[in-house]
């Protein structure tokens, strides 16, 4: 049994984004057994720095019952590592994390080719239709794009992929009730429901700077490849590719020389050796090999398209991001709806008073003040006749003292 409170504890006690969390389960079978073990074994175990120890022996054990409320009130997953759904190429790195947090679903992982596309927040339009286009194709081929979920390439990733009916994946710097980039957040509602948004903080965690850096090894550790489509030399971006290499990931990068200094980090990478990438097919040729199964070819997508030599107005991708969006809003208004108890018919021996007042009810619960000024009756009246409906099953008063149709 994964006994998720000691999991909660133990990344609370040594930190997100601790280094020696894979030698920490190498040494000990589980989180419990850390709970449980003295400083002595702790110490002589060797995994642990005496920061951790002290900081194990000062962590309440109850904070984790707290978070475990938090996330079920929101609607938050918490994953360790002995579960199925937990990304599995994760476990291939040394500083996995020991918890996750997720809204949506991960089974995507489990079918398709995960594949990181990264970039600045302020990108040049042709950088944008690059991102758009190349999520498109890779999605559409049997590949899931993961990034960060922020403003610029990373908003163009996930729309790319959202825009063509596919699921994409955001790993977020902060926790999930954090109101990080406003303007993006009703981009991270769509993503949770067309994948998932994850991450390794608790649901209230604000977004420190430094969170980012250790949150762009797991972009990096999920996916087989991190493609930069255009960064600066010390960017968020440039670091999340170099977690790709030292995690034994493939790098790939744009060749975008001409946009200047928004984009020299993508030419240092093609210098170290990074994969140019040109044209969709690019990236495809290098997994058709090794992940034959999952790689569906489709026939209605340019895999050859220039990327270099596309183009797109900011106006034009901001109403793009804005009608998917407004689609998701759409969408789940309809699912509301059709989650609401359809009105009934009466029969004859329901009184009159009751008629009149059942007449105003439809699908969405109403409050008796409400009530009270749609029919003109004396409040005793008034009252009666909710009573007659309740007893005979047409209505039912909530929790939030309305009344609803049953």
């Amino acid at each position: 049994m994964r006994k998720v409170n000691y999991y909660l504890w133990l990344q609370q006690a040594i930190g997100p984004g601790a280094e020696n969390s894979g030698l920490i389960f190498e040494t000990f079978s589980s989180a419990e057994e850390i709970f449980r073990a003295t400083d002595t074994e702790r110490r002589i175990s060797g995994v642990f720095t005496a920061e951790q120890i002290e900081r194990m022996n000062t962590t309440d054990i109850e904070d984790s019952y707290k978070i475990m409320g938090e996330c079920a009130a929101a609607g938050v997953d918490i994953l360790t590592p002995l579960d199925d759904d937990y990304p599995k190429n994760l476990l291939n790195i040394s500083d996995y994390p020991i918890v996750l947090y997720v809204k949506g679903s991960l089974d995507v992982l489990k079918r398709k080719i995960p594949i990181a596309i990264v970039g600045t927040r302020k990108p040049a339009p042709r950088s944008i239709a690059s991102a758009q286009e190349l999520s498109k194709a890779l999605t559409k081929c049997g590949f899931v794009v993961i990034s960060g979920g922020a403003l610029g390439i990373d908003t163009a990733a996930h729309t790319g992929a959202i825009s063509v009916g596919e699921e994409t994946i955001a790993v977020l710097g902060c926790g999930h009730l954090f109101k990080y980039l406003k303007t993006n957040e009703p981009l991270r509602d769509v993503i949770s429901t067309n994948g998932a948004t994850i991450s390794e903080y608790p649901p209230s965690t604000d977004s420190f700077k430094w969170n980012f850096p250790i949150r762009n090894r797991i972009i990096s550790g999920m996916s087989v490849g991190t493609i930069v489509v255009e960064g600066k030399k010390k960017s968020g971006s440039l670091i999340t590719a170099k977690h790709a290499m030292l995690q034994n990931r493939d790098v790939f990068a744009l060749p975008s020389a001409e946009l200047g200094a928004t984009s020299d980090g993508c030419e240092e990478l093609l210098k170290d050796g990074a994969i140019p990438v040109e044209m969709p097919m690019d990236v495809i040729s290098e997994y058709l090999s090794i992940h034959a199964e999952k790689i569906k070819i489709d026939e209605s997508i340019d895999l050859s398209m220039n990327l270099l030599s596309l183009g797109l107005s900011k106006n034009s991708f901001d109403n793009q991001v804005e009608k998917i969006v407004k689609q998701h809003e759409d969408l789940e208004r309809e699912r509301a709806d059709r989650r609401k108890p359809k009105k009934r018919e009466l029969t004859d021996s329901v009184s009159d008073e009751a008629k009149r007042v059942y007449a105003i009810f439809t699908r969405d619960p109403i409050s008796i003040k409400e009530i009270a000024d749609s029919v003109i009756m004396p409040a005793s009246s008034l009252l009666g006749a909710l009573t007659e409906l309740e007893l005979l099953g047409y209505i039912e008063l909530l929790s939030n003292t309305k009344y609803s149709v049953k």
